[in-house]
């Protein structure tokens, strides 16, 4: 699913005009946030209609609709991934932060591969980019997986969504 949502959301990425992109970025980044924030609510919603998790058919569409997502707009992209896993069924915010880490690597090579293919990428800022996103994410992991408190850091997760939003509205 992860595959196949990359590849399809570059692919839209392709096809949308960049004015149009630049509206649309806020608002993708306030629905990531949004669900996120409610995540818990929705998932005792799930769970009080049936068995506690999703099907198998409504997963994969959700993890495929996700990753469309991040294929098109990577940014909050962690955010969505998080909210939908729990959504899902998933309960462990460590676990869910290693298979978020996965399936954004799987979507975002496909993304990047369909971009390369397309002559978009500018090598020298995406090498900065790719280095500094990479330690990033070694280090986030590293200091998320001290964290004790998951409703500390599920706040801190929609506390940094919501500045993103804010910026994104704003700039």
């Amino acid at each position: 699913m992860a595959i196949a949502g990359g590849l399809a959301g570059a692919a839209l990425l392709l096809l949308t005009p960049g004015e149009a992109f630049v509206r649309i970025v806020p608002w993708l980044l306030l629905a990531a946030t949004c669900l996120f924030a409610a995540g818990p609510q929705l998932l005792a919603a799930v769970r009080s209609r049936g068995n506690g998790a999703a099907g198998s058919l409504l997963s994969a569409a959700a993890i495929l609709g996700v990753s469309i997502y991040g294929g098109y707009f990577n940014g909050g992209l962690g955010i969505m991934l998080l909210a939908v896993l729990g959504l899902i069924g998933f309960t462990n915010l460590h676990g869910m932060n290693g298979l978020k880490n996965l399936l954004s690597a799987i979507l975002s090579v496909v993304s990047v591969a369909t971009y390369a293919t397309a002559g978009l990428i500018a090598w020298d800022s995406a090498l900065i980019l790719a280095v500094a996103t990479t330690i990033g994410g070694y280090l986030g992991a590293w200091q998320a997986r001290r964290i004790q408190r998951t409703d500390l850091l599920r706040t801190a997760i929609v506390a940094v969504g919501a500045a993103m939003t804010v910026v994104f509205f704003v700039v």
